[in-house]
């Protein structure tokens, strides 16, 4: 990260501005703020599917960036004003009954739902109306499995020793089921992505799916859960923007902005493609 070589933690300048982005970084933490890139996922992914029903060729297409941002605003304020203070989102946080695991099942439903409709948008990509285009919304249901396969990965939770700045896992329970059914719910959606001939879900399914596996079939570190909670959604959000890269603005900001948080508090880079190597003492 740039930033190590500018602001090294030994430095003067990062102890100015240590305390500052402390207080920020609790507000962030209190909000949700890293839980916008699985709900912004959620909605490009139906505007991809939406488009992939009326092209299944298309590309790197710009066309409906405005509208896109829009619906991301509006949902990221449901958030903060709603979703988070009624704990209805609440994936990542803590393992979630089953009733809080169909709650998010369901607004994660709604997201990619409200993602993949926009009836008063004029293009080649948005039809205005068109009765077939009510039922594309089927073309959604390999997205919901591949959803419900993370989301059973964050059942498991872990976190930061703030002295050692490394992560920790929590705890290991029904380790089997429910890595076993985030890999078979993966699976499920890379076969229907094939069936749809949907290239993004099936191909960034395929290139998922070993993590869980691997957290499943290997001894439980922390650094399996690390790659199978982060790794999925980042390979989703990119598969997205090789149809949407308009996402890539909105992606992008929220990472640097985490990462410098993140930083100027603890001295370690997180949100990260690395993870912790180090076993527990």
């Amino acid at each position: 990260m740039l930033l190590e070589r500018i602001l090294p933690t030994n430095s003067r300048f990062y102890s100015k501005w240590h305390a500052q982005f402390s207080a920020f970084g609790e507000k962030i933490d209190a909000q949700g703020w890293i839980q916008l890139f699985t709900i912004w996922t959620l909605i490009v992914a139906g505007t991809v599917v939406s488009m992939d029903w009326n092209d299944r060729y298309v590309y790197w297409e710009w066309d409906g960036w405005l509208v896109g941002l829009l619906k991301l605003m509006f949902v990221s304020i449901i958030f903060f004003i709603y979703l988070k203070p009624k704990k209805i989102w609440t994936a990542g946080s803590a393992r979630l009954s089953n009733k809080k695991l169909g709650i998010n099942s369901l607004t994660a439903t709604s997201l990619l739902l409200f993602g993949y409709y926009t009836p008063f948008y004029q293009s080649d990509l948005y039809p205005v109306f068109d009765f077939s285009y009510i039922f594309g919304f089927i073309g959604l249901l390999p997205y919901l499995l591949a959803f419900l396969s993370c989301l059973l990965v964050f059942q498991f939770t872990i976190e930061l020793d703030k002295e050692k700045g490394v992560w920790k896992d929590l705890q290991w329970d029904n380790k089997s089921e429910y890595f076993s059914a985030s890999v078979l719910l993966m699976v499920l959606a890379v076969l229907l992505g094939i069936y749809f001939k949907d290239p993004v879900i099936s191909t960034a399914g395929a290139v998922a799916t070993p993590f869980s596996a691997i957290a499943l079939i290997w001894p439980s570190h922390v650094r399996h859960l690390q790659r199978a909670r982060f790794y999925p959604i980042f390979i989703f959000a990119m598969f997205i923007c090789v149809r949407a890269p308009w996402f890539l603005i909105p992606l992008v900001a929220l990472f640097v902005l985490l990462r410098t948080v993140n930083y100027l508090r603890y001295g370690i880079v997180y949100p990260s493609f690395g993870v912790d190597f180090l076993e527990e003492e």
